[in-house]
C-alpha cells in the first residue's frame, strides 16, 4: 500500500487541496511500469483518479470534489506527456546525434522589483545580453520586452547547436523522463538559447471548457508575432487528450493576428495532434524539427 498521508491537504475555508504531484511521486514507479506495458494514457489516468479517489474517502469518509480531482488528473496528464516526450527525443538523439530538447516551463509571474527577468519565460529563455545588442535581432523586442504578457506553453522544442551543452541537456532529458515534474531542463537552459534553436511550442489542452481551447491560442499569437519580428520560423502545436469538433475548427483554421494586420493568411496552429500513447506524439516531434 502507498503512504497517502501527504496526498491531501485541507484549507482554512475547510475544503481539501489533492496533492498531485505528491500523489504522482509516490506512484511514479508503477506509472513507469505501466508506460512500459504500452496502457493507454486514459487508463493510467483512470487507474490514478480511482487510487485517489479511494484513499481520500479511506481517509474522510466522503469523495473528492469534481473540480479539485479534475485539476488534479490535469497535471497528471501534462507530466504524462511530459516523460513520453523526453523518451521519444532521447531515442532521436541516440539515433541520429542531433541533440533535441523538449522541456516543460514554469508559469509566468510578475518578477520582484531589481530583477531583470521578463515576465515571459518564453522570452527569459535568451541570453540577456542580446536584447540589448544592436546588431542582435532581439533589439528589435527590447522596447516592447515589459510589456509582453503571456503565458507560459507547456513545452517547448529546441535543437541545441552546442556540442558542450549537448552531454549535460541528454542527461538532464533522462532526469525528466523520470521526474517529468523537475524543472531542470528549463532552469539550464535559461538565459543560453540562440533564437534559432528554438523550433517549436506546445500546449497540452485536457479540458473540453470551452475557455481552456483559447489560452493557448493567445500563447500561439504573441510566439507567432515575435516570430515575424525576428525573421524566426516558430511553430506552435496543440496536443489534445479529446479532440471536440470546435477544437478541430478553431485549431485548424484560426488566422495569426498579425497575419490580419498584413493582410496575409498566416495559420496561428501547426498542427494539433490527439494523443492516447506514446506513439501519438512522433509526429509532433517530426514535424517541429
Amino acid at each position: 500500500m502507498p503512504n497517502t498521508t501527504e496526498w491531501f491537504t485541507e484549507t482554512v475555508d475547510g475544503k481539501f487541496r489533492i496533492n498531485s504531484r505528491t500523489i504522482y511521486k509516490t506512484l511514479s514507479s508503477e506509472i513507469v511500469n505501466k508506460l512500459e506495458k504500452n496502457f493507454s494514457v486514459s487508463e493510467i489516468l483512470d487507474w490514478l483518479r480511482n487510487e485517489t479517489s479511494k484513499a481520500f474517502q479511506e481517509k474522510y469518509l466522503q469523495s473528492p470534489q469534481v473540480g479539485a480531482l479534475n485539476k488534479a488528473i490535469g497535471g497528471w496528464n501534462e507530466l504524462i506527456a511530459t516523460s513520453l516526450l523526453s523518451e521519444i527525443v532521447l531515442d532521436i538523439n541516440q539515433r541520429t546525434g542531433v541533440c533535441i530538447a523538449t522541456f516543460a516551463m514554469p508559469n509566468s509571474r510578475l518578477q520582484i522589483e531589481g530583477i531583470d527577468d521578463a515576465y515571459s519565460n518564453f522570452l527569459n529563455l535568451f541570453n540577456k545580453n542580446n536584447f540589448s545588442n544592436i546588431n542582435h535581432a532581439l533589439s528589435r523586442i527590447q522596447p516592447f520586452k515589459g510589456k509582453i504578457f503571456m503565458p507560459s506553453p507547456d513545452y517547448i522544442i529546441t535543437i541545441i547547436n552546442s556540442e558542450v551543452n549537448a552531454t549535460i541537456v541528454n542527461s538532464l532529458l533522462h532526469q525528466q523522463a523520470k521526474d517529468p515534474y523537475s524543472l531542470g531542463l528549463f532552469n539550464f537552459l535559461k538565459g543560453k538559447l540562440a533564437i534559432e534553436e528554438v523550433k517549436a511550442a506546445v500546449s497540452l489542452k485536457t479540458s473540453n471548457r470551452p475557455d481552456r481551447r483559447y489560452q493557448p491560442l493567445f500563447e500561439a499569437a504573441m510566439i507567432k508575432a515575435m516570430g515575424y519580428v525576428l525573421q524566426q520560423d516558430w511553430k506552435y502545436f496543440m496536443v489534445v487528450s479529446d479532440l471536440t469538433p470546435a477544437d478541430r475548427t478553431i485549431f485548424s483554421t484560426a488566422i495569426s493576428p498579425h497575419g490580419v494586420a498584413l493582410e496575409q493568411n498566416y495559420n496561428l496552429v501547426d498542427g494539433t495532434y490527439p494523443y492516447a500513447r506514446k506513439a501519438d506524439l512522433l509526429p509532433l516531434i517530426s514535424s517541429a524539427i
